[in-house]
Parts: structure tokens; C-alpha cells; sequence
């Protein structure tokens, strides 16, 4: 025998795991659970006030049914501190949140609506050039001079 709470079938094709829920609740117990899901398949059973059966099976021949539910076991004790901090740390995080809602608040309230000045355009930039529009290009005129190079034909 492995431990008390761990129990191997013999042939090795299952093994069982007893479950304390005064010492992990099932929020942790699905949560370790669930690490090992690409692994092995799990089953619950049991009074969930008093203890759960997890029988694990194993989806491939020749995983280490022991090592599994070792490791299963370090998953519950992980969990477990997981959520103890968590529970630790929502009021932290409450107060944080309430700071980053009332701060955006605050500042919608003081601040004046702006003047759109991105719709100004003092360079003009904005309107669709055209060559009429263009500045400091003349369009030649049939009077004006040719550079060189070209020739020009007269009608």
C-alpha cells in the first residue's frame, strides 16, 4: 500500500484516491483534477460534506499510476494555497478595483468637454489637391516659355 488514501488495483489499470473535504474543498480537487485531464480520466464519487473517491484511469497502458497520484496530490495542496491567497487578497484587490472605477469616474465628472480641434485643418491638408490648388506651380500657358529640351508644336 502507497498510503492510507491511495490505493493502486491490482494490474495497475486504476487507482483511487480517498479525499478529505474538511481539507480540500471540490473547487480544489476539480482544479487538480483538471491538470491531469490530457492524462488520465477522472471520476468522482462519495459524500461531498464528508469525502470524495477519485478514481483515476489512464488513457495510455504504462503511466505511472503511482507517480500520478502523487502528483495528483501535490495538485490538491497547490490548489488549496491558491485559494487561501486568494481569499487573503480579494479585499486588496476589491479596493483597487474601486480606486480605478471611482478615479474614472472623478475625472469624467471634472473634466470639460473638449472643442473638436481635430477637425481644424490650418495647413490645409485635408482638402483634395488639385493642380489649380497648387501653390507656387503656374500651369503653363500657351504663351509661356518651354523648357528646353522639348519640343512644341504650333496649331
Amino acid at each position: 500500500m502507497l498510503h492510507k488514501t491511495i490505493r493502486i488495483a491490482p494490474g495497475g489499470k486504476e487507482a483511487t484516491v480517498l479525499v478529505n473535504t474538511k481539507l480540500y474543498p471540490p473547487e480544489v480537487i476539480y482544479s487538480a483534477a483538471y491538470v491531469f485531464l490530457d492524462k488520465a480520466h477522472f471520476l468522482f464519487e462519495g459524500e461531498p460534506k464528508k469525502q470524495i473517491i477519485v478514481t483515476i484511469k489512464p488513457k495510455e497502458k504504462g503511466l505511472d499510476l503511482k507517480r500520478l497520484c502523487l502528483d495528483f496530490s501535490n495538485e490538491l495542496i497547490n490548489y488549496s494555497v491558491y485559494v487561501i491567497q486568494a481569499a487573503k487578497k480579494q479585499p486588496i484587490r476589491e479596493a483597487i478595483i474601486r480606486r480605478a472605477l471611482a478615479t474614472n469616474t472623478l475625472a469624467d465628472e471634472t473634466e470639460e468637454p473638449e472643442e473638436s480641434d481635430w477637425l481644424d485643418d490650418p495647413e490645409g491638408i485635408a482638402k483634395p489637391w488639385t493642380p489649380d490648388r497648387a501653390k507656387g506651380t503656374e500651369k503653363p500657358g500657351r504663351s509661356e516659355a518651354v523648357p528646353q529640351g522639348r519640343k512644341t508644336t504650333k496649331t
